[in-house]
């Protein structure tokens, strides 16, 4: 809880009246004002010709307040000029309207240009970072290229590795046969020459 017994307010909340709401309650009160002392000027010049003396714009808010009460009563809202100076209270009040019908289409128009001028450079800010990183993107896979083709390029001009060549594997050597065994032979016995014959 705070110090003064209420419920603590968060960083990110406010507290009391906004100040755009201030800010536009003081607009609206300085246009009013405004228009109160243009439309009485503009009004009794052209009933009369002329601007009336005293329609100054310092007393223009004491003669808003008595418009307020009484909208048909300008002699009594401006007490220090002459009623004869002043014009009546609808041609007052026409253009008193006018001027605020004015102010509110100039107004609309004006916001109509500055949305429609942030939303352009909204856009155009997006294509700026989608082409802004469209670029990165391409730079960054022509350095993936070119530094692919530098790593082909220096394996095809490294020298090849010596490489001994192959010597040739020596023949199997036939393992040499063990010496045949004495055979033993037996004694032959000779046949007995054939005798001649005798003569008969």
């Amino acid at each position: 809880m705070a110090a003064g017994g209420g419920s603590g307010a968060g960083p990110g909340e406010q507290r009391g009246v906004p100040d755009g709401l201030i800010l536009g309650v003081l607009g609206f009160l300085l246009g009013v004002t405004l228009f109160a002392w243009t439309a009485t000027g503009f009004a009794a010049l052209f009933a009369h010709g002329s601007w009336p003396d005293s329609v100054t714009f310092m007393r223009t808010p004491m003669a808003v307040r008595q418009l307020v009460s009484a909208p048909d009563d300008l002699p009594a809202a401006w007490p220090d000029t002459p009623p004869g100076e002043l014009s009546g209270y609808g041609l007052f009040w026409g253009l008193f309207i006018g001027e605020l019908m004015v102010a509110a289409v100039l107004t609309v128009f004006v916001l109509g240009v500055v949305t429609r001028w942030r939303a352009l450079r909204t856009v155009r800010l997006r294509e700026r970072e989608r082409a802004q990183e469209r670029a990165r993107e391409r730079a960054e896979e022509s350095a993936e290229e070119r530094a692919a083709a530098r790593a082909e390029e220096r394996v095809r001009d490294a020298p090849a590795p010596y490489v001994p060549a192959a010597q040739p594997a020596p023949a199997p050597v036939a393992p040499t046969p063990p010496p045949p065994a004495p055979v033993e032979q037996a004694p032959v016995e000779r046949a007995p020459a054939p005798r001649p014959a005798e003569p008969v």
